[in-house]
């Protein structure tokens, strides 16, 4: 019930209003907003046909990211954008088959000979990532020329740092190139007066603004009849919006050595419109497990995975009236520990596409941590009058997680390392998991609510060494069962036959 759920809501508003929401005015935050789009969708696409020569041209810009999700936490320091180039997005410029994974395309450009005639032996595949790349060229010297002054604002203003390649993580032929930038605020003269005393001057604030620019082409969504499962093309939303292809490859190892690299289909504008139709509960939920899972990102599990999870919750949810935010953070949960047990989370748009990718590395202490997490939160809403009425003392809990699983960061990041067995790498992940448990568990005891929590966890990893350890004695023990048995077989059945 409503009563019963109060104290894991009060918990999660908590730390959503102290630690999720924007440290800036939202006139600040807009007018950052306002130069940026300013700057990307209005002045780039228009001097960057006359700095390429016509050669190219941007035919829209679809904003991507978490900012224009309405899901961006602390500062408004990271806006994504997707150019979409208009000479490889019309009728009959590119051809697209089935890629080596699903999700994924070879895209094949009609006339090599108009983007790259130096160059003309080529794969047409190749010629497609060349066009791409010689467009993310045009478009960082557009910016240079566009940011050579300061963009000013009502309340500050952006000055260019750099414009580099980059990946993630860092490749030196990327799909994405970041324009980095620099907002300082305008300070306003006051007129002058008598001073009676000299007061300290306010700081100004400066925040590290990132602009990531993803170049990509669009096909109408029957292009990719061939490609896409029924479910996908029947979806209204990429009926209306179609799909974007990227340059971003499968990176499967087939794929790197061969010459014909398959694309990475995107559908961030439909996936941009149903998280702009999300119920403010879901944005709170979602934003305070960004925040929570930021200080364990070693782990792998990026915001990505979290907004799968949520897209799938709420569209369950849809139309069953309201609910309450700790019980949204906990079906967010539970999917991403139903994940991290199964190692998949079908793609929202493309279930054929499998989204959960966490390096076997961390695989347990992923499932651990979402279980830990479950369970701490179900036991705070079961317990609504008691201890774990207070919303500072929950807090100290949370805080106590992230300074555990922190504190042990550095050695968790080292276990990252392919020439370990199977068996070495649950060994590390446990042991290293139960070090955490012990560093909480003092703290946990004190709870009455929270008391078996360690407990619970030392079960969950004893009950995995059994799972890890059976196929081993198994393996070891078979030869010499089989040998048994034939010794058995000869010396006591075989002479009464």
């Amino acid at each position: 019930s409503r009563y019963q759920m109060s104290s894991l809501d009060r918990l999660v508003r908590r730390i959503h209003d102290e630690y999720c929401c924007f440290r800036l005015p939202d006139e600040k935050v807009k007018d950052i907003e306002d130069m940026v789009v300013s700057l990307v969708k209005y002045k780039l696409p228009v001097l960057l046909q006359h700095h390429s020569r016509y050669r190219y041209s941007i035919a829209e810009v679809v904003d991507a990211g978490s900012y224009f999700e309405q899901t961006k936490i602390e500062l408004p320091n990271e806006f994504d954008f997707m150019l979409v180039v208009e000479q490889l997005s019309r009728e009959n410029s590119i051809f697209i088959s089935q890629g080596c994974k699903p999700g994924h395309a070879h895209v094949v450009v009609q006339e090599p000979e108009l983007w790259d005639t130096a160059r003309s032996g080529d794969s047409p595949e190749h010629q497609f990532e060349i066009a791409l790349l010689q467009f993310n060229m045009h478009v960082r010297e557009t910016l240079k020329l566009l940011l050579s002054e300061p963009l000013k604002g009502r309340f500050g203003q952006l000055q260019m740092k750099g414009v580099t390649v980059r990946g993630k993580p860092f490749k030196a032929f990327s799909h994405v190139q970041t324009l980095t930038l620099k907002w300082t605020e305008i300070t306003v003269r006051q007129p002058y007066t008598t001073v009676l005393y000299k007061r300290r001057p306010s700081r100004q604030e400066e925040i590290e603004v990132c602009v990531d620019l993803m170049a990509c082409c669009h096909l109408p969504l029957p292009a990719f009849i061939d490609i896409l499962p029924d479910k996908c093309l029947q979806n209204e939303g990429l009926i209306k919006n179609g799909c974007h292809i990227v340059l971003k490859s499968c990176e499967s190892f087939s794929c790197m050595d061969s010459q014909r690299k398959c694309r990475l289909i995107s559908y961030t504008k439909t996936e941009q419109e149903c998280m702009k139709r999300l119920h403010v509960t879901w944005k709170v939920a979602y934003r305070t497990l960004k925040w929570l899972f930021r200080y364990t990102e070693v782990l792998e599990v990026d915001t990505y995975k979290i907004k799968t999870a949520v897209l799938y919750c709420s569209s369950k949810q849809r139309g069953s009236g309201h609910l309450a935010v700790g019980e949204a953070l906990i079906q967010i949960l539970q999917v991403l520990k139903d994940s991290a047990h199964s190692n998949q989370l079908p793609g929202y748009f493309n279930e054929s596409l499998n989204v959960w990718t966490v390096s076997p590395s961390y695989q347990y202490l992923v499932k651990y941590e979402m279980i830990f997490l479950l369970k701490l939160f179900k036991n705070i809403r079961r317990d609504p009058n008691g201890q774990c009425a207070d919303v500072s003392r929950n807090l100290e809990v949370v805080h106590l997680w992230i300074h555990s699983f922190c504190s042990h960061a550095a050695e968790i990041s080292r276990m990252n390392d392919a020439r370990l067995s199977p068996l070495e790498r649950f060994n590390g992940q446990g042991n290293k998991f139960l070090d955490v448990m012990r560093d909480m568990e003092p703290t946990l005891k004190t709870h009455r609510a929270l008391a078996w929590i360690p407990f619970q966890m030392k079960c969950c990893v004893l009950f995995d060494v059994f799972k890890v350890l059976f196929p081993l004695f198994v393996q070891k023990t078979l030869p010499f069962f089989c040998l048994g048995s034939a010794i058995f077989m000869t010396c006591y059945v075989f002479p009464f036959w």
